[in-house]
């Protein structure tokens, strides 16, 4: 039963009951005013408040984007951070006042890959699955449940009946698999390795008392992927998937199965893509449909394999290779001295301390991290023979030098070492190219047409990311792409922005940029509006030895903006899959609540922002829950937070 409203804007109002076919439904429109004016095409700028809204970061690896959820539904947006390595996952809860505290223990212990958010027993806040790797398959894990009881979090998973089943854990996802209401869990992970009993791919059902029962489905345990992204590319309420990588599109039938689409939806030269990274969908020309934004290069392993950059104009090398058994070498020049810096290994539960064996006499010296001086006369001639693990380097003379490599077992994830000092580069081997371009698929009826060529430059690259948001509030989706950059150079992210000309036009003068790590690298984030002020924020994951940094919206030359925040149905459903359009004079915009971007976590972003350009109002906005339920209201003044629904479930 569709539900019409007045939309009330009142100075003070909070909150409107009102009574609609015996149901009780919430809705409040909380008036917020944005210094916006009707020239709002300056660009957007942002600028960092990680440390002044209480966030604490460690460097490590981030395996993925950070996960965004409103857990205690107060309406404000809790971060889940992922670290990877030797930092536990973080859990912090968003105060009123846009502060954040962090949880009073780890989240996570290690390891950790992709987090989900999800109230799957409607007990009115949002519980946690945690995926969790397997050891390179020698320890397969179950992803972790952890149910949210008022703020504690109680480990769960054996009592739910999802603990006995190990697999190597990548992206886990809460998702509607038979349209009952309740959340069911998919999770997708990597190859399973011969030893292994189990299937790669994983799907339980919620039998509603608090257990899950695994429902078997010999198509989709066998998708190759390791990444997913839930969407509804083809608008019939029944959630879809994109799977990656390589690319595979999957329709969803409502009943435990999917039905793979990818040859019928994708243009022949885009089957199985590989090299995707992260996908975003958007409605990036605003038709009422969703379109698909993949950011693509090459991952940790791919990049361990004879990758090497070199800067003439600051006479550097930096290299990256396989820590597997190998042998490997390069030569180069130098006028003078050198420098030896940055060498490193990427540890893989072996004790093995490399050494680096200095000319033909073999002079052994610790593999340095900081900078030390070798002179030519130091590392005369070079080795007859190379058995031992380690890196090898002497002067020939004449400005000649030559560095190899050898390992001799499986004994790091990678190596890497940096040299300056340098003026030219002859390596053994042809460089790893990390050059990958990033797609724009746009939707049109039944099929995606491949428009990547209204994108610009840098999308051309090794971006590891993607998310979106109207950041200049013009009523167009726009982008943020993380960008890899050098093995030992931090790039600048790029803001693409999307005119109404249609043609997207990148920005780099945008201040979501920290130069704090510069070795580290471009990965994932989101794009979410953490203090409701009607100017999209981002949380950014900077991998590599980087850290996690919030940057805040503060654009004044940008357009009008509604927020519209969605609870529980009228039947009690979560926001979880809701759908919201908004009409406008000339344009019906189209959002839902899912992630504004995924690679392995899941976020739930129901406070869903519109920009609005030049208007004023909005004539109808329009929300259905994934139960079918709708709720509209009529002439609604922007500069609003719009609450539909019910905060609970009951």
């Amino acid at each position: 039963m569709i539900k019409r409203k007045q939309a009330l804007i009142q100075s003070g109002l909070r909150g409107l009951l009102t009574a609609c076919a015996g149901a009780l439904v919430l809705c409040a429109c909380v008036k917020q005013p944005l210094n916006a004016v009707s020239t709002f095409n300056s660009g957007p700028l942002f600028e960092e408040v990680t440390k002044a809204v209480g966030l604490r970061s460690e460097p490590t690896w981030k395996y993925g984007g950070p996960s965004i959820a409103d857990l205690n539904g107060d309406g404000r947006y809790e971060l889940m951070l992922s670290n990877h390595h030797r930092v536990t996952a973080q859990l912090f809860w968003a105060n009123q006042d846009g502060q954040y505290v962090e949880h009073n223990s780890p989240l996570m212990k290690h390891d950790v890959h992709g987090i989900a958010p999800g109230d799957f027993d409607a007990d009115g806040d949002a519980d946690l699955l945690i995926s969790l790797g397997g050891g390179n398959g020698s320890k397969p894990q179950p992803p972790r449940l952890l149910r949210n009881d008022d703020g504690i979090l109680v480990d769960i998973t054996e009592q739910a009946g999802i603990g006995g089943m190990g697999a190597r854990g990548r992206a886990v996802r809460w998702i509607d698999l038979d349209n009952d209401g309740d959340l069911d869990i998919l999770q997708i992970n990597a190859a399973v390795l011969l030893s292994e009993k189990i299937p790669r791919n994983l799907m339980f059902e919620n039998l509603g008392d608090g257990q899950f029962r695994y429902v078997p489905n010999s198509t989709f345990e066998a998708i190759d992927a390791e990444r997913v992204l839930i969407t509804d590319f083809d608008g019939d309420h029944i959630p879809d998937l994109v799977c990656f990588t390589p690319l595979s599109l999957w329709k969803g039938t409502d009943k435990f199965d999917f039905i793979d689409v990818t040859e019928a939806m994708l243009p022949a030269a885009l089957h199985k893509t590989e090299h995707v990274m992260a996908v975003a969908d958007l409605d990036i020309d605003n038709d009422g449909d969703l379109d698909l934004y993949l950011a693509r290069g090459k991952t940790y392993y791919e990049l361990a394999n004879n990758s090497v950059d070199f800067d003439p104009e600051q006479g550097r090398i930096d290299l990256r290779d396989e820590g597997n058994k190998s042998h490997d070498g390069l030569s180069f020049s130098a006028s003078g001295p050198i420098q030896l810096h940055d060498f490193f290994r990427w540890y893989r539960a072996v004790e093995f301390d490399p050494m680096v064996f200095l000319g033909k006499d073999k002079i052994a010296i610790p593999a340095p991290v900081d900078a030390i001086t070798i002179e030519p006369s130091v590392a005369q001639g070079f080795p007859e023979s190379i058995t031992e693990s380690g890196w090898y380097l002497g002067y020939l003379g004449e400005g000649q030098w030559r560095l190899e490599w050898r390992l001799n077992d499986n004994l790091a994830w990678d190596i890497r070492a940096s040299i300056s000092g340098v003026s030219s580069l002859s390596t053994d081997w042809v460089p790893q190219n990390s050059d990958v371009a990033d797609l724009l698929l746009v939707n049109q009826p039944g099929r995606f047409i491949d428009a990547s060529e209204r994108l610009p430059e840098v999308h051309k690259g090794n971006n590891w990311g993607v998310t979106t948001g109207d950041f200049d509030n013009d009523s167009r989706t726009d982008l943020f792409v993380y960008r890899f950059g050098g093995l030992s150079k931090r790039e600048p992210d790029a803001l693409i922005l999307n005119p109404q000309d249609g043609q997207l036009n990148s920005l780099m003068t945008h201040g979501a940029y920290s130069s704090e790590a510069p070795e580290s690298h471009g990965d994932m984030g989101a794009a979410f509006d953490y203090d409701l002020d009607g100017r999209v924020d981002i949380l950014s994951g900077d991998d590599d030895q980087g850290s996690w940094h919030l940057y805040k919206n503060v654009a004044q030359s940008i357009g009008q903006y509604l927020l519209v925040q969605v609870g529980y149905s009228p039947g009690g459903v979560d926001s979880i899959g809701a759908q919201v359009w908004l009409e406008l004079d000339d344009a019906t915009l189209y959002r839902h609540t899912g992630s504004s971007g995924a690679t392995h976590s899941q976020s739930v972003l129901n406070t869903v922002h519109f920009g609005l350009g030049d208007s004023t109002s909005a004539s109808r906005v329009r929300v259905r829950w994934r139960d079918g339920q709708e709720e509209i209201f009529d002439n609604v003044e922007s500069g609003q937070l719009l609450k539909a629904g019910k905060l609970q479930p009951n």
